[in-house]
């Protein structure tokens, strides 16, 4: 016997969860799709899987009303603003943050590139409400400055493809519960993203005793292990490679991040293998190599140790249903 409630309740269940839009690219164009989905705060995050025939030219006005964050995990691009000499570009592994203009902009897809970016859109009014809720009038002058009248980029970290690795599995929770989830993964990537890229122009200066060129030799140090971080060198090494002492490298990178380099690796690796566990197809030796490991035993008891579940097991313990 059907049970009407049920079927209404379910109904909208379905109906009120949040929407994915595909749209597909057209088969005489090229191949790809692009998937986008709205939550309750108007943030849109898309997803952009492009590969043209030829050189496309594409065009369109960015709005003023949202701050943009783009993520280039393959082929990069560079685009052209009207009325400006400014040409913006992005490479694979980089991403940048800044507020759309409200200008018309110009840019090419080369012919026969693979092209897959992440955006994500969030409305400068919700931007504003979070700056007004979460910090000081001193550090919103600066974060708005920084945000608003320019464009910051910084390097896609393991913990940013964490996040969008999980952020797909808000198709697994119904109703309100799906923009819940959402919309927390959207506040976490931009909490992530804000602590990256401005955290050390406004804490460090202020707090920390560290010259501004020992600063800038421990960041550089940090980009080098999020660039290879399966082959990242030993703290002795990456002080060689950004010419500070190495007592100056430890105590200043634990100043600065509030760990040890050691721990930052172990840290990322494992942020990195989470993120392949749940999207890709390796296994966990594969998985484990991936990130530097080359005993997949020593991998998975590090693993635990921060998820508090072992490698194999982490995907099913992370996917509803």
């Amino acid at each position: 016997m059907t049970n009407q409630y049920m079927n209404n309740l379910y109904r909208d269940l379905l109906s009120n969860s949040p929407q994915t839009i595909t749209i597909d690219i057209p088969a005489d164009m090229g191949t790809g799709q692009i998937l986008q989905v709205v939550t309750k705060q108007g943030a849109v995050v898309s997803d952009w899987k492009m590969n043209y025939f030829s050189d496309m030219n594409v065009q369109g006005v960015s709005s003023e009303e949202y701050i943009q964050m783009l993520f280039c995990f393959n082929d990069g691009v560079s685009w052209n603003i009207a009325d400006s000499r400014q040409s913006i570009s992005i490479q694979k592994g980089e991403s940048c943050i800044y507020r759309g203009h409200g200008k018309m902009e110009y840019l090419c897809y080369s012919k026969q590139n693979d092209f897959l970016f992440k955006n994500v859109k969030v409305p400068l009014s919700y931007f504003r409400k979070i700056m007004n809720d979460y910090f000081d009038v001193g550090e919103i002058e600066v974060y708005q400055k920084k945000l608003l009248e320019g464009i910051s980029k910084v390097g896609i970290t393991p913990y940013m493809e964490h996040i969008f690795a999980e952020l797909k599995d808000f198709t697994q929770y119904r109703g309100g519960l799906g923009y819940l989830f959402l919309e927390s993964k959207v506040f976490e990537l931009l909490s992530v993203y804000l602590s990256e890229i401005l955290e050390l122009s406004i804490l460090a200066s202020t707090y920390i005793a560290i010259s501004r060129s020992d600063r800038e030799s421990i960041i550089e140090a940090k980009r080098i292990i999020d660039s290879q971080l399966a082959l990242a060198p030993s703290c002795e090494e990456l002080a060689r490679k950004v010419n500070i002492s190495t007592s100056k490298l430890s105590k200043g990178f634990s100043s600065l991040f509030g760990t040890s380099v050691h721990a930052y690796i172990i840290d990322q690796r494992l942020e990195k293998a989470a993120s392949l566990l749940l999207e890709s197809n390796l296994n966990v030796s594969q998985v484990a190599a991936f990130v530097g490991y080359s005993k997949p035993s020593n991998f998975a008891a590090a693993f635990k140790k921060k998820y508090g579940v072992i490698p194999k097991n982490y995907k099913t313990e992370n996917t509803i249903g």
